[in-house]
């Protein structure tokens, strides 16, 4: 196998570009040919069948299969013809690339729609929130080490303690997470094929009144949980935070019920999750069956004061 790759993250990142270029008719197939023959055979090694991919990665297979099928991965030699029969057949998918956009943005504006309206009610129940962003990742030397089976054991651990309001998720009143798969790479900042969280706290005001704590807490938590792979980036920290307080367009720390503009910031700041212009381009390329990728609390519990009982 070629070990340009460090991780399987970067592999999937670069034949969902590859592909999404060669639909939108942005490729030189000289470029490509080059490109083959070191990512065609990687993706092969790390393929999975137990996994399920996005459907550019699936439409790459299928294609590389269907051209290169009996040969073993890593002898297989792209040239020039086989190059371009490649990008013709990648190119018959266009429809059904369409459509998936399509059923991801549609996916998207539903998730949008129920998170609104929780954050809504949440925000007309509690007097005050504090409110904390923390996003989670692993640490760049690890990255290769963690699976997507790894990430969700990991995830699916900390929805359970959230769930469970111990510790530092104690006075706990709503959550939503957004997990994603980074896909740039720049001279300051790698985070192309990198797993990560997008993690939304809510706390009653009453009980916690710290955010930059609070952030920092969650965060050594999720440390503590993968065993010193992961990584956070506290959200509340005041030298980050500072720049949207100056604008007028703060979304995190404490907020009043009474104040409309600090709640339409915070509602509009959690609606990041859902929103984000690079939604697509950050799904996750390869997932478990059944995996979620995003979620949100449920309003109504049982031990929500001044409400009509849930029905089992």
């Amino acid at each position: 196998m070629n070990n340009y790759y460090q991780t399987e993250g970067d592999i999937l990142t670069d034949v969902d570009k590859i592909v999404i270029m060669i639909l939108s008719g942005e490729v030189d197939s000289a470029q490509l040919a080059l490109v083959l023959n070191y990512l065609y055979p990687a993706l092969m090694y790390h393929h999975k069948p137990e996994l399920e991919y996005t459907e550019t990665v699936k439409w790459f297979v299928a294609v590389g299969q269907l051209l290169k099928g009996e040969y073993y991965p890593s002898e297989v030699i792209w040239d020039q013809q086989s190059t371009n029969d490649f990008i013709c057949k990648i190119q018959s998918y266009r429809l059904l690339y369409d459509m998936s956009r399509k059923t991801f943005s549609l996916q998207e504006a539903l998730n949008t729609g129920s998170f609104k309206e929780y954050l809504t009610q949440l925000f007309t129940h509690c007097s005050r929130l504090l409110v904390v962003r923390v996003d989670l990742h692993y640490q760049i030397e690890h990255r290769s080490d963690v699976s997507v089976g790894d990430f969700n054991d990991h995830m699916r651990a900390l929805r359970e303690r959230m769930s469970n309001q111990k510790g530092c998720f104690k006075g706990l009143e709503g959550f939503a997470w957004s997990l994603e798969q980074g896909y740039k790479q720049t001279e300051d900042h790698d985070n192309k094929g990198s797993l990560h969280c997008h993690l939304l706290l809510l706390y009653n005001g009453a009980k916690k009144n710290n955010g930059y704590y609070s952030g920092r807490s969650v965060g050594e938590k999720w440390v503590s949980m993968t065993d010193g792979q992961g990584s956070y980036f506290n959200c509340n920290d005041p030298k980050y935070f500072n720049a949207f307080k100056m604008k007028g367009t703060l979304g995190i720390g404490m907020i009043n019920r009474n104040n409309a503009i600090e709640v339409q910031n915070a509602v509009s700041s959690g609606l990041y999750l859902t929103t984000k212009q690079d939604k697509y381009e950050q799904r996750l390329k390869a997932m478990l069956p059944n995996m979620r990728t995003f979620g949100h609390g449920t309003y109504r519990t049982k031990k929500r004061r001044g409400l009509p009982p849930i029905a089992n």
